[in-house]
């Protein structure tokens, strides 16, 4: 990953165009919209890419869309040759972002504060709400993280 990427300054009030990607899915189990078993997801998530043959993109992000009973885990892959009901594709649309320090549990606060800034700049509520477990260096491998960006898609 570029430094560029993976910085800071990229994704606080960033506003980007996403082209029509190809997310593979697994159910993220979510309770009262705390994401549980993160780390068993996350290995299936894995298990099911490699054994479908599926080869995320090197800039991929995997983002979490959590809601008040359910979730899902999504990681974009290349379009696949034929239909595949855990793939959805996010049409192009805007995307607005932001990122929250701390714990992952707090984080619904500073996403609500963007859907709300998000609606009122362009006057169209959210279709969607992600989140990216931000690490950004060596130094953080396999540590709980304390930052994540959060995207609001239109």
């Amino acid at each position: 990953m570029s430094s560029d990427f993976t910085s800071v300054e990229r994704w606080e009030d960033g506003e980007f165009e996403w082209e029509n990607k190809n997310c593979y899915t697994v159910p993220l189990k979510v309770f009262f919209g705390k994401v549980q078993n993160l780390f068993e997801s996350v290995q299936h998530l894995r298990a099911e890419l490699e054994s479908k043959g599926y080869v995320p993109k090197p800039e991929s992000m995997l983002l979490m869309e959590v809601e008040l009973f359910k979730g899902r885990l999504l990681m974009e892959i290349p379009k696949p040759d034929q239909y595949d009901a855990s793939v959805v594709e996010i049409e192009k649309s805007k995307v607005f972002s932001t990122v929250h320090k701390g714990e992952f549990k707090t984080i619904g606060k500073t996403a609500k504060k963007l859907q709300q800034h998000v609606e009122s700049q362009k006057g169209v509520k959210p279709t969607a709400t992600y989140y990216w477990d931000f690490r950004h260096g060596p130094e953080f491998s396999g540590q709980r993280t304390k930052q994540f960006v959060i995207f609001c898609r239109l």
